[in-house]
């Protein structure tokens, strides 16, 4: 029986374009797409992807590190083994068109930045994006002087190894640049990357240590995470134990296909 392919509702889906796609670690890529439509986002958000794979439309969400005030849309992506979408996605190059949904979604990054605090983002691996697209958006913003920091906004981004680090360079040069933001990324198997001169462990074991360090007190820094659910929790607890409430830790959750 030959399968008929899905219908795919145009008044719900638009197209995207990968204009740009650069990979680095095995499985980790970023890719810039443009859509034919404007798709309106604010930083946190994510749009929703699309291909259709026999008779059914395969859809995930994906977290934007573009500032909304960016032409195109920049997404980090990991292949999941046997991933229903990623595995598919992945192979496909500069010039493929694939649907997307036609509104980004998400509340994530909503209260950020929280008026009168610092900020302690924290993240691993593709978890990064959300805050990429926060950072880029304020500082295009402090640029034009519609924003001061009121305090510091740290980075701490945990991976296995550096090569899994899609901005490093980025957010090194930032670190440099601006005198409120500071990058701290970690690897949690310093024994596949001895040449790693960074910070070593996994974040949820650095965090408290980087808290502390950088004098981010209860009632005057916000702690917002992104990653994996068990990765978010440790966090979590490390940042109660601090004496930070729930209303200062935020989060996002990232779910295996």
């Amino acid at each position: 029986m030959i399968e008929s392919p899905p219908t795919i509702d145009p008044v719900k889906f638009g197209t995207v374009r990968i204009v740009s796609r650069r990979d680095f670690a095995e499985g980790l890529w970023v890719m810039r797409i443009a859509p034919d439509f404007e798709l309106g986002y604010r930083p946190g958000q994510y749009c929703t992807l699309a291909l259709p794979i026999g008779d059914r439309l395969v859809e995930r969400p994906y977290s934007i590190c573009s500032s909304p005030e960016e032409d195109e849309i920049e997404l980090f992506i990991e292949r999941v083994p046997g991933g229903e979408l990623t595995v598919p996605l992945f192979e496909l190059g500069v010039g493929a068109e694939l649907p997307v949904r036609r509104r980004c979604k998400g509340l994530f990054l909503r209260e950020a930045p929280v008026a009168g605090h610092a900020h302690l983002f924290v993240a691993t691996v593709t978890g990064i994006a959300p805050f990429l697209s926060c950072l880029r958006t304020l500082i295009r913003r402090a640029e034009r002087g519609e924003w001061a920091p009121e305090g510091r906004v740290v980075l701490l981004h945990g991976a296995s190894v550096s090569a899994e680090f899609g901005y490093l360079d980025e957010m090194r040069e930032l670190t440099e640049k601006l005198a409120w933001f500071e990058y701290v990324p970690t690897i949690s198997r310093p024994w596949l990357d001895p040449e790693w001169k960074g910070e070593r462990g996994r974040v949820e074991d650095v965090v408290r240590k980087h808290a502390d360090r950088l004098e981010l007190r209860p009632g005057s820094a916000s702690t917002f995470i992104c990653g994996n659910p068990q990765m978010i929790d440790n966090v979590r607890g490390a940042m109660h134990r601090g004496g930070f409430d729930t209303t200062a830790i935020h989060e996002e959750q990232y779910w295996p296909e």
